[in-house]
């Protein structure tokens, strides 16, 4: 995991929460996101609103961003969580967003959807 590592001059990763989608510092946090995919969905046109996506994240992080200082209470993690900026943002459904397009998810269809 040190391999990917982005920070290396700042210190090693040397856990990883439970489920590992984050990995970092010691003495960080990671204030985690999911957007739901099939919301980017139109079932009456049947078309997947790129556009609307594309500008989730500047819309996300910004309020985010603002509120780290106060929402984390232990002021190490405080600090390098400011230093930082560890925001993540997460895709969830995209079994029922497959599903809702008409794609069967073990299909070579799927895949060309999902990079669509």
């Amino acid at each position: 995991m040190n391999d990917w590592h982005t920070c290396k001059a700042s210190g090693e990763i040397r856990a990883s929460n439970p489920c590992s989608e984050y990995m970092f510092l010691d003495d960080t946090a990671c204030n985690l996101a999911s957007a739901n995919l099939i919301t980017f969905y139109s079932t009456t046109t049947k078309r997947f609103d790129v556009e609307a996506m594309s500008t989730l994240p500047a819309l996300d992080h910004r309020p985010r961003n603002l509120g780290h200082d106060g929402a984390i209470p232990v002021e190490g993690d405080r600090r390098t969580v400011y230093e930082f900026r560890t925001l993540g943002l997460g895709f969830a459904n995209i079994g029922g967003l497959l599903m809702t397009m008409g794609c069967l998810m073990t299909a070579r269809k799927a895949d060309r959807c999902a990079a669509r």
